[in-house]
């Protein structure tokens, strides 16, 4: 069966590089379709080359990771974008979801995890670096805002497992109900909270602290 998902790279250091190159290599669902060593030429291949998933750098020269991000996610290529960063700290989290990011991975995580966040944001998941989410739970802890007086019970433990980076297929396992319908429910609340992607919906999770790990 021929790779069923189109990768570019947006990526600065030629060791990051190579890393990458080489988990997509042995996986036989992806395909590396091309690489960018600055912002601007991320961009232009991203229009070029049409990929399905761009994973992108933070710290680009001549256009930083979130503007990439923002610019990709702007076009109608419905090119899913994973954010990639050796330093993840929450403000560039959020603003790279505020960016459009459908994921959040650190350089430090395994290659397993990468890959499995490259293929949640083709799926129509996303997926944020295990490390990031217990930074935001001990940040967010003492900041909370209670969440909206007409979430339900099940919206917000919906929530809370988004905002813990599950599936679809591994929510419906823990709150008993088939995918399908858990994706329904995801676009629904997507929809009624007028948020753009799922990684959105993960990050008003820990705002409203709403995610118990």
């Amino acid at each position: 069966m021929p790779p069923q998902i189109r990768v570019m790279l947006a990526e600065d250091d030629p060791l990051a590089q190579h890393a990458i190159q080489t988990y997509l290599s042995r996986a036989n669902d992806m395909e590396l379709v091309g690489i960018a060593s600055d912002g601007a030429e991320a961009v232009r291949l991203a229009e070029e080359l049409t990929p399905d998933v761009a994973i992108v750098d933070l710290h680009m020269p001549l256009v930083d990771g979130i503007e990439v991000t923002s610019r990709i996610t702007a076009t109608p290529l419905n090119c899913k974008v994973v954010c990639f960063t050796a330093l993840g700290d929450d403000r560039s989290l959020i603003r790279a979801i505020e960016a459009g990011a459908s994921g959040f991975l650190l350089k430090s995580d395994n290659p397993a995890l990468i890959l499995h966040g490259v293929r949640s944001a083709f799926s129509g998941d996303a997926l944020v670096s295990p490390k990031m989410v217990a930074s935001l739970l001990r940040n967010a802890a003492t900041r909370h805002t209670p969440p909206p007086d007409h979430l339900t019970g099940n919206d917000k433990d919906l929530l809370g497992h988004i905002g813990r980076g599950l599936s679809n297929a591994e929510i419906a396992e823990v709150m008993f109900l088939a995918p399908s319908t858990i994706k329904t429910y995801v676009s629904r609340l997507l929809s009624r909270l007028e948020q753009p992607n799922r990684a959105a919906l993960a990050a008003l999770a820990h705002t409203w602290g709403l995610v118990r790990l």
